[in-house]
C-alpha cells in the first residue's frame, strides 16, 4: 500500500499565505458590500451557523438548505464550478440569477475560511444589472415561476408577512394571507404530519422539515418542502421562518416511477414465466406468484401475499427455500450457473430438474441474467423460468429411442459401438473387454413358436445378460439374436472370462415362455485390449471370431481370442509381459 506524500514546509507556507489572502479579501468584501447577503457553507455545501468569530458588518443573513436551491436551473452549473473553484484556489465569484429575480444578476463570492473558521463563506452582492433578453426574432417565454419562497408566522401558525415568491408560487395577495391560519392552505390527508412538526418545534427549539401538498389560489395543489425555523421570543424577532421549496417536480417523478412499477408487477405478474430476482449475496429481492406455481404447483408455497405482490420478501422466502424441491444434480448445475453470473458476469442457461409434492418430476429452463447499474456495477440477476417438461420427457423419448432398443431396452447397435469406441479412445492404459453371445437354435425356436414367442425369448435373453454382467457395464443387441456385452476398467482377460462363463450358464438355462418352456444354448467369444491399440470394430471382429471357435466347439463354452490378447500384450514393457505370463 503505498503511502501519501508529506507536506512540504514550502506547501504549509503557500496554504497559510493563500488563507491569509482569503481573510483580507473577506473584510474587504464585508467593508465595502454593505448589502450583501450572507451565510456560512460546510465542506459539503450545506448552510451551517455562522460562526461568532466572523466579524459580519450587520449583514443579513441567507436562510435555507443550500445556496443553489435559490438559483434559477440555468445559473446552477455555474454556482457548482464557483464552488469548487474556490475550494481549490480559496475564492471565487460570477455572476448568477436568483429565483426571487429571474430577471437581474447578483454577483456570487465563496470564500474558503476553512482554515481560519472552519467553513466556507457565501455573499451575494445584489445588483441592477439586467439579465440578457431574449433575441427580437425569439419567442418570448414566459417568466418561470419561483420554486423557493418565505413567510412568518406567529405561535400560533398566523400569517404575519410573505414575500413576493410565495405569492407568485401559489397565485394569493398579501391581503388574503394577513392574519389567517395557513393549515387552512394544508392538504387534510397532511395536517397531522405538519401539526406534529410545530409542536416539536416549539418544544425543541430546533429546525423542523415537513413534506407536505400546500393549496394553490385556483384550488391545484402544490408539494413542498417546508423548514420551521424558531425565531420565537428573541430581542430583534418574534416570529417563526418558514422556508418553502417546490418539489412538484420531483413528487411527479416519483408518481410516474410508481406507476411504472405498477405496471411492471401487473406485467410480471401476468407473465408464463417464473421471475427471480437476486442480489449480488443471492438473498431473493423478488419473485412473481408463476414461480411458485412452476416450482410447487401452487402460489401458496411459503410466501405470503407481500412477495408476489412485487414487495421485498420475507426471510422465510430464501432462495434455498424456494428451490428445496430441485433435485440435488440441479441444485449443483444452478449454483454453479450463478456463480457465473453473480461472479464472473457471464450470462447462463441451466435446466434443472425438480419434484413437486405429488412426487411428479417436472423440468424447467432457468435463463439467467446479469443486472448491472448505469455505472456499470453488477447488481445481481434475473431469472426467467420456464416451464419445459413436455418438450423434455419428448426430447427424453427422442434420445432413448435413438439409444435403446425398442423390443430388449438394451442398447442398440450404434450406441454400443459408441460406448466400446469411448472407451477406447480414452488417455489411459485401462483394459477393455467384449463379450459376443449368438444364440444357437434360435430360429427353430422362432420357426416353430412364433415371431411374437421369438420376440419374447430375446427379451428374457437381454435381462439374463444384464443380471449376468456388472453393474458399471453396458449391454447391447447388435441385431437379430446377436448381443455384445461391454467391460469397462478390467484388470485382465481373467475378469472377462468370469463374466463370459456366468452369462454362457444363464443363457444355457431353461425358458420359460407363454407357448411353454425352450431350452436354449449360446456361442460367446471374449476379445481383449488396452486403449489406444485398436478401434471398437476391430476389437468387436476379434470377439466375433472367437464366437464362432465357441459355435465349433458346440459346448456353450467362452473362447477367448488370444491375438487381441496378445496384440494388447506388446504394448506393454517386459516386465509386465512376463507378470502377465507368470
Amino acid at each position: 500500500m503505498s503511502t501519501p506524500p508529506a507536506h512540504t514546509d514550502h506547501d504549509v507556507e503557500l496554504a497559510r499565505q493563500t488563507a491569509q489572502q482569503v481573510q483580507r479579501a473577506t473584510e474587504v468584501l464585508l467593508r465595502e458590500h454593505p448589502d450583501a447577503l450572507m451565510c456560512a457553507l460546510s465542506s459539503d455545501g450545506l448552510i451551517v451557523p455562522m460562526p461568532g468569530r466572523v466579524a459580519l458588518r450587520g449583514h443579513a443573513a441567507i436562510e435555507g438548505r443550500a445556496v443553489i436551491d435559490g438559483v434559477v436551473a440555468a445559473d446552477r452549473a455555474t454556482v457548482i464550478d464557483l464552488w469548487r473553484r474556490a475550494k481549490q484556489d480559496g475564492a471565487a465569484k460570477g455572476k448568477v440569477r436568483m429565483l426571487d429575480k429571474p430577471s437581474r444578476w447578483v454577483t456570487l463570492h465563496f470564500l474558503d475560511l476553512r482554515q481560519v473558521h472552519g467553513v466556507l463563506l457565501c455573499a451575494i452582492i445584489p445588483s441592477d444589472e439586467l439579465a440578457p433578453e431574449l433575441d427580437d426574432d425569439a419567442e418570448e417565454l414566459p417568466p418561470a415561476a419561483p420554486r423557493f419562497s418565505t413567510l412568518m408566522e406567529d405561535e400560533g401558525g398566523i400569517v404575519l408577512d410573505c414575500d413576493e415568491a410565495f405569492l407568485q408560487m401559489f397565485g394569493y395577495t398579501r391581503e388574503e394571507l394577513i392574519g389567517k391560519s395557513i393549515l387552512d392552505q394544508i392538504h387534510p390527508e397532511d395536517q397531522g404530519r405538519v401539526i406534529e412538526g410545530w409542536i416539536t418545534m416549539l418544544s425543541t427549539g430546533r429546525t423542523q422539515q415537513t413534506r407536505r401538498r400546500h393549496k394553490r389560489k385556483d384550488g391545484s395543489w402544490m408539494w413542498v418542502d417546508s423548514t420551521l425555523h424558531n425565531y420565537l421570543k428573541r430581542p430583534d424577532s418574534d416570529h417563526v421562518l418558514v422556508e418553502i421549496i417546490d418539489v412538484s417536480a420531483e413528487m411527479a417523478a416519483q408518481e410516474a416511477l410508481q406507476d411504472q412499477a405498477e405496471l411492471l408487477r401487473r406485467l410480471t405478474d401476468a407473465m408464463p414465466d417464473g421471475l427471480l430476482q437476486l442480489d449480488t449475496d443471492r438473498n431473493v429481492v423478488y419473485h412473481n406468484a408463476r414461480l411458485l406455481e412452476i416450482l410447487h404447483g401452487h402460489v401458496g408455497f411459503a410466501a405470503d401475499s407481500a412477495a408476489s405482490n412485487g414487495q421485498k420478501p420475507g426471510p422465510v422466502e430464501s432462495l434455498a427455500r424456494l428451490l428445496e424441491a430441485l433435485s440435488e444434480d440441479a441444485v449443483a448445475a444452478l449454483d454453479a450457473a450463478l456463480a457465473g453470473v453473480l461472479d464472473d458476469g457471464i450470462d447462463q442457461d441451466v435446466e434443472v430438474d425438480f419434484v413437486l409434492g405429488s412426487g411428479e418430476r417436472r423440468y424447467a429452463l432457468m435463463s439467467i441474467r446479469t443486472l448491472q447499474r448505469p455505472s456499470g456495477e453488477l447488481s445481481g440477476a434475473i431469472a426467467s423460468v420456464l416451464d419445459i417438461t413436455d418438450s423434455a420427457r419428448a426430447r427424453q423419448e427422442l434420445e432413448r429411442q435413438a439409444t435403446f432398443d425398442a423390443l430388449t431396452d438394451a442398447h442398440n447397435r450404434s450406441s454400443i459401438l459408441g460406448a466400446v469406441q469411448r472407451e477406447l479412445e480414452r488417455d489411459d492404459s485401462t483394459m477393455t473387454a467384449v463379450i459376443y453371445a449368438d444364440l444357437d437354435s434360435f430360429k427353430p425356436i422362432n420357426d416353430t413358436l412364433g415371431h411374437a414367442a421369438g420376440d419374447e425369448l430375446l427379451v428374457l435373453v437381454a435381462e439374463r445378460l444384464k443380471i449376468a454382467s456388472r453393474a458399471v457395464d453396458d449391454t447391447g443387441r447388435l441385431g437379430g439374436d446377436e448381443f455384445l456385452v461391454l467391460l469397462r476398467d478390467i484388470p485382465g482377460p481373467d475378469v472377462a472370462m468370469q463374466v463370459a462363463h456366468r452369462i454362457c450358464e444363464s443363457l444355457g438355462s431353461t425358458y420359460t415362455l407363454s407357448g411353454g418352456a425352450v431350452q436354449l444354448r449360446a456361442s460367446v467369444g471374449v476379445a481383449c485390449t488396452r486403449a489406444g491399440k485398436m478401434t471398437a470394430d476391430q476389437l468387436i471382429k476379434h470377439a466375433d471370431a472367437a464366437m464362432y471357435l465357441s459355435k465349433d466347439q458346440g459346448g456353450g463354452l467362452p473362447v477367448l481370442d488370444e491375438e487381441a490378447e496378445r496384440r494388447s500384450n506388446e504394448s506393454r514393457s517386459p516386465v509386465a509381459r512376463r507378470w502377465a505370463t507368470g
